[in-house]
């Protein structure tokens, strides 16, 4: 999807991270993702239990966030909106005796009421749920010295031909949803 018309504001969505015993391990891991996938070096992190900023390899696009904030908000808040004015026309339609009596009020509350429930969906999206496992897997591992090799693929294809890469080295490994 198209970072213009996506509700997300990042780049690479979708992540996918494997974990190593050594670095060895992992940096002979990122040399077989460069040569049977599609993703550019930087989609490929290592990243180690001494690293100092390892949140940052493992979701690097702080801007990116706020762009899902903003994005998420408004479209999501917007769409609540629309959901909420169909509510009030169905409502209108079957002759509610109160929607019919009291319409303008009725349609400002149905308004109201669908844009707070779309922004409020708007912010569940911006806190990403799908990346809990993602980034708490990874962090514990990381406490544990092991070492991450981290995939910050941009579409369900490239997050897969990593996947296949990782399963054919038998590793252990944590996707975003």
């Amino acid at each position: 999807m198209k970072i213009a018309t996506s509700i997300s504001g990042e780049h690479f969505d979708h992540k996918v991270a494997a974990i190593f015993q050594d670095e060895f391990s992992a940096k002979r891991a990122v040399d077989i993702l460069r040569k049977t996938t599609s993703l550019q070096n930087q989609q490929i992190f290592v990243v180690g239990p001494n690293d100092r900023h390892p949140g940052w390899e493992l979701e690097p696009e702080d801007r990116g966030i706020w762009h899902t904030l903003l994005r998420a908000h408004v479209w999501l808040g917007l769409a609540g909106a629309v959901a909420g004015l169909l509510l009030f026309l169905i409502l209108f339609a079957l002759g509610i005796a109160f929607v019919v009596v009291n319409a303008v009020t009725a349609a400002a509350v149905a308004i109201a009421f669908g844009a707070i429930f779309g922004m409020m969906f708007g912010g569940l999206m911006t806190l990403r749920p799908d990346h809990m496992p993602y980034v708490s897997v990874s962090q514990s591992a990381l406490r544990k010295g092991k070492f991450i090799v981290a995939v910050h693929a941009s579409s369900t294809d490239q997050l897969k031909e990593a996947s296949d890469a990782f399963s054919t080295l038998q590793v252990k490994t944590v996707s975003s949803l």
